[in-house]
């Protein structure tokens, strides 16, 4: 059968539109089994799975134009489901976390809840904690380097809506973006941005071959200029920026110490932002190798265990 057909044909009964039936057997009337199927009433499974997809399609930072058009449903329809399900999923949340009390965070692995393996993951538990303090529920969060997609999970969990892109995606629900360019349009600014950049060079065999990694340092600072000042453009006025960053030394290149924390710190705050808060997310030292205790002691340096968050305010 032709698409536009069976387009039309979801359109005409999911609307409900009176008199569909004559309209749908015009359209099939050479295929009565069609006919008599599309006719059909939704069952309660089908209407749930249909809200359902109408409210992670919302989540996901879709419009509710976007949705009808892309369910071949109204408008109304779409907003009156939206509204129903975050009245009723907010009424029947039973989350336990509470917000941050101290400015720092130890945690010995990453919460299997939130995120799939990924170079460079940061814990799930960390992204909680800035949803739980920074943000209300149905705000918007954006992840543009959102690796193996923590964020998307915790926002679903937490019920905040969000737009999550990368330009490496490892996860059918990461959009494909390249963040150099700048962000793509939102629907709505903001109230979140959560950067976890690459911390240069580290890692950087495991990172995509095109993004921020694979450049000088200098290179590096420069991108990260572009992003503070573009992340200050697509914020929310009174929106935060949570930017989590690691301090090395670099034995490799310059075999100097590099204040990865101190140059985005003085970027973030040369864009505009307001400085609001330092965390400390530390480590733990099971996550160095005996090859690198042996080493470090050898050669007298000592290994990093600690990434630290600055949050701005815009």
């Amino acid at each position: 059968m032709n698409k536009n057909v069976l387009q039309r044909i979801a359109s005409l009964q999911l609307q409900g539109k009176d008199g569909y039936k004559d309209d749908l057997a015009k359209l099939i009337s050479n295929d009565a089994e069609t006919l008599k199927e599309w006719s059909a009433p939704m069952t309660k499974t089908e209407r749930k799975d249909r809200n359902n997809a109408i409210f992670d399609h919302w989540l996901a930072g879709e419009t509710t134009t976007g949705i009808a058009k892309k369910l071949y449903l109204t408008q109304p329809l779409v907003t009156e489901v939206i509204n129903n399900i975050s009245a009723s999923r907010l009424e029947t949340s039973n989350i336990s976390e509470t917000p941050p009390v101290y400015n720092v965070w130890n945690y010995n692995s990453c919460d299997k809840r939130f995120g799939q393996k990924h170079p460079g993951q940061i814990p799930g538990q960390a992204v909680l904690n800035f949803l739980l303090w920074l943000t209300e529920p149905f705000d918007v969060v954006v992840d543009p380097m959102a690796g193996g997609g923590t964020t998307i999970d915790v926002c679903r969990y937490l019920l905040r809506r969000y737009h999550c892109f990368d330009i490496d995606p490892r996860r059918q629900d990461i959009k494909q973006w390249d963040i150099s360019n700048g962000y793509p349009r939102f629907p709505q600014k903001p109230n979140l941005i959560i950067l976890d950049p690459p911390y240069w060079r580290l890692k950087r065999e495991e990172y995509s071959k095109d993004g921020a990694a694979i450049t000088s340092y200098q290179d590096w600072l420069s991108f990260m200029k572009k992003l503070a000042k573009d992340s200050f453009k697509s914020l929310k006025p009174g929106g935060h920026v949570a930017l989590f960053v690691e301090s090395f030394l670099d034995e490799r290149d310059s075999g100097k110490f590099l204040f990865l924390n101190r140059d985005c710190l003085e970027i973030f705050e040369a864009a505009r932002f307001e400085g609001v808060q330092e965390i400390a997310l530390n480590m733990p030292s099971q996550i160095k190798s005996f090859r690198d205790v042996t080493y470090a002691k050898k050669r007298r340096i000592l290994l990093d265990l600690k990434r630290e968050v600055f949050v701005f305010r815009k």
